[in-house]
């Protein structure tokens, strides 16, 4: 039998018993957008910002997966679904789930296309928020009304603001593209770690209309994540990024 509960700040954790009722034991953590207390993530220093977290585990043949949510429009009741493969071992207990954006696709996305920013499973500023609601904070949100078919992106993105995706198999990919638009200019710096060395730098400029920008960077070949972080001034919104 297992309990799954939500941790105030530590997303999905869960204990274990051989009975409905009693004796159970801590298992660990499940599942966490902000990935507080997984690859080295504190409360300080979160990958994505906490909120309410709502989510369980279903058995498909002889796989395991966690569905849970992370958070639109900086706001606890705007959600988008998420899904991970979890890990079982031979004892009955799971292995932490990294937030990643690939989903259910069955391993890393293809290394080359298009890719909406609303698949960004890291989302934080310098000085990172532990939970939603911090004013003028970077958000996955949309034009229009509730309901609407709009594309999402990313919006109040300003000096420092990082978006990170995960994960790419690449080969051979030797430019990298960002759609933007807003009343900013400066430079988007590309990673492949969050802390990492920047591998080249797309030059962006203010825009009231989606503009696509382009520079010669080339990622290592293998899988990879890619992290985008604005350096500049004023407000950008990132609609997409584009590995060629």
């Amino acid at each position: 039998y297992y309990f799954i509960y939500s941790a105030r700040a530590n997303g999905l954790h869960y204990c274990i018993s051989d009975y409905p009722d009693r004796d159970f034991v801590y298992g660990g953590r499940l599942h966490a957008s902000s990935d507080v207390g997984l690859r080295g993530y504190t409360p300080s220093d979160t990958a994505y910002p906490n909120g309410n977290t709502h989510g369980s585990i279903i058995q498909l043949n002889e796989s395991f997966y966690i569905f849970d949510h992370r958070f639109t429009n900086a706001c606890s009741y705007c959600r988008q679904g998420v899904a991970e493969k979890i890990e079982m071992d031979e004892n009955g207990f799971f292995k932490a789930a990294e937030a990643t954006s690939c989903g259910l696709n069955g391993g890393p996305l293809e290394g080359k296309g298009e890719y909406p920013a609303y698949l960004a499973c890291n989302l934080f500023t310098p000085k990172h928020s532990l939970y939603l609601g911090e004013e003028g904070a970077p958000k996955i949100m949309q034009d229009g009304r509730d309901g609407d078919e709009e594309t999402g992106y990313i919006g109040n993105i300003t000096d420092g603001t990082t978006a990170g995706f995960k994960y790419f198999d690449c080969h051979n990919v030797s430019r990298v593209s960002v759609t933007t638009r807003g009343y900013a200019q400066g430079i988007y710096e590309v990673r492949t770690k969050w802390d990492g060395d920047s591998l080249g730098e797309i030059k962006v400029e203010f825009s009231n209309v989606w503009e696509t920008y382009s520079s010669d960077i080339s990622l290592p070949d293998g899988v990879n994540s890619v992290y985008l972080t604005f350096k500049g001034s004023g407000n950008s919104m990132l609609r997409s990024f584009t590995l060629e």
